[in-house]
């Protein structure tokens, strides 16, 4: 019999009590097990100072014995004597250490045997199946860890990360340039797993009908004290940093894993990411009333749907304005001055070989075109301004507050430009806008840059543009179709690349926290939204 830690434990688990995973109140980490001479929980032997009795395999890893030898008489197996022995009803495993039938043999009151591991093979599980000896692990405390790891493994395997190091370590790339391109990690993947291992073979079945443990709890919406937490789905699994705080007000479900009468009275919907909210899904909910991005841009979702259904949509752009503001900056001068290209020439010992790297390009006194002076464009311009650099703008109309010259259109804005750079709003209004007659206009030495979205940009075109020399350079942050970034760029020392990080830092996350918080609060009190966008 193999059980894992449930109920309470669960939530012992991911706060991180590792003590209690492990072991804790033995007749809650067993509750699925009962003994066959009286029906309840074996509890451990108590010893002569009142501790029950708990036989160790190894010595308890130090947070273990912390915790535990106040409420158990610990004791190894190596030190136990006979009489020990015989009264042994626990066995704690804290490691991989091998628990043979020949052990348990010499355990005869043996009921329960607690590993600390996902695995059980080392525990002779026979031997307890003809013994009707309980056996538990702490596989649900290991399970984000492993999969992460996994994952790190995954990517490096495919793109040979650790042998590019290494051909990086030993001095090669001077002498022999850059480490062959690796397989690429988004293309290659089919998501493949076993739901069920048994003597005739492995079961396969789709995610989408895998059910979590707790599954029936979390359907019943209500808190351990029976307070009713109001109903949010989930376009997309929540970050970290939103979890705890949220988790702890909502019932979040994802939209994936909801049944059908779930669904029919789902009222708001949460995206976190980027995940796409279709017509098809907005469809789907029939009273959804709400959908709260925790994003800046909302181009992901279906805002025409939600028009006609008179769903209120709401963003947190407020957040990251100043973050992604200060990244274009950071870009502009990036790309100006070969920022990257010059870190790289000296890491490779260039600048020993063969001396300094060519100067780049001055940043103060740049003519810098804004397209989209909104929150972001506001703040990069001020900032630019600050550089010595004359500033003008495109929008979809004038600001009439605003001091810095107006173009009607992008062309016209990049002619008059040496820096362009982009953080307005994707729509099928502004998708490809920056094309090669744009990028004609901006001109050999000019420089594009891009924190808004990767489709304002014809990116085929750009590339194109970028290899014959029709600009200068280009400081992107966004693509078309993240995370596929085309590959031609990665061989351009005149590109400065990011992976959509501009407007990500630990104050923006908790700022988009507190916004997407507060407009969930707002909505399910009928109060005036935080962030409301007008569709």
């Amino acid at each position: 019999m193999v059980g894992d830690v449930d109920g309470e434990d669960f939530a012992r688990a991911r706060d991180g009590d590792a003590a209690a995973r492990a072991l804790g109140e033995v007749d809650i980490l067993c509750s699925s097990h009962r003994s066959k001479r009286n029906g309840r929980m074996p509890l451990p032997t108590a010893g002569a100072d009142g501790k029950p009795l708990v036989l160790l395999t190894q010595p308890l890893f130090p947070d273990f014995a912390a915790a535990l030898e106040g409420r158990y008489r610990l004791v190894l197996a190596a030190d136990a004597d006979a009489a020990t022995a015989g009264e042994v009803r626990v066995l704690l495993v804290p490691g991989l250490k091998v628990v043979t039938a020949e052990l348990i043999g010499r355990l005869p009151a043996l009921e329960l045997v607690v590993a600390t591991s996902v695995g059980v093979d080392h525990v002779d599980l026979d031997a307890c199946r003809r013994r009707g000896i309980a056996v538990t692990n702490a596989g649900a405390a290991f399970s984000v860890d492993s999969a992460d790891y996994a994952v790190g493994l995954l990517v490096a395997v495919l793109r040979r990360v650790a042998a590019a190091e290494a051909y990086l370590r030993r001095g090669r790339w001077a002498t022999d340039g850059k480490y062959p391109l690796a397989t690429k990690v988004s293309l290659t993947c089919q998501i493949f797993h076993t739901t069920s291992l048994q003597n005739s073979g492995l079961l396969h079945q789709k995610e989408m009908a895998l059910a979590p443990p707790t599954q029936e709890a979390a359907a019943s919406g209500y808190h351990q004290d029976g307070a009713c937490k109001p109903l949010v789905l989930l376009a997309d699994p929540l970050i970290p940093e939103f979890e705890p705080e949220l988790s702890a007000r909502y019932r979040l479900l994802p939209v994936v894993r909801a049944d059908a009468a779930t669904v029919a009275w789902a009222r708001a919907l949460l995206t976190v990411d980027l995940p796409a909210v279709t017509a098809d899904l907005i469809d789907a909910l029939p009273a959804l009333e709400l959908v709260v991005a925790s994003s800046a841009g909302l181009d992901h979702i279906d805002l025409a749907a939600c028009r006609r259904r008179g769903i209120r949509v709401t963003n947190a752009g407020g957040a990251y304005s100043a973050d992604a503001a200060d990244y274009a900056v950071g870009l502009v001068v990036a790309a100006l001055r070969g920022v990257p290209a010059a870190d790289a020439y000296v890491r490779r010992g260039g600048w020993v070989a063969n001396g300094e790297y060519p100067l780049a390009n001055k940043v103060s006194g740049k003519r810098v075109g804004i397209v989209g002076l909104g929150r972001i464009g506001s703040l990069v311009a001020r900032r630019l301004a600050a550089f010595g650099c004359p500033v003008a703008y495109h929008s979809r109309s004038p600001k009439p507050s605003s001091p810095y010259k107006f173009f009607p259109t992008v062309r016209a804005l990049a002619a008059d430009s040496d820096v362009l750079v982009l953080s307005c709003a994707l729509t099928e209004e502004t998708r490809h806008m920056v094309n090669r007659e744009v990028m004609e206009a901006l001109g050999k030495d000019g420089v594009l840059v891009n924190v808004g979205r990767g489709g304002l940009v014809d990116e085929p075109e750009l590339v194109r543009c970028l290899r014959e020399g029709v600009i200068g350079g280009a400081g992107l942050d966004v693509y078309d179709k993240e995370p596929d970034v085309p590959t031609e760029l990665f061989a351009m020392e005149n590109v400065v690349l990011s992976d959509h990080r501009a407007v990500i830092t630990p104050e923006s996350i908790g700022g988009a926290l507190d916004i997407v918080s507060g407009n969930l609060e707002a909505f399910f009190a009928g109060k005036a939204l935080l962030s409301p966008v007008t569709l």
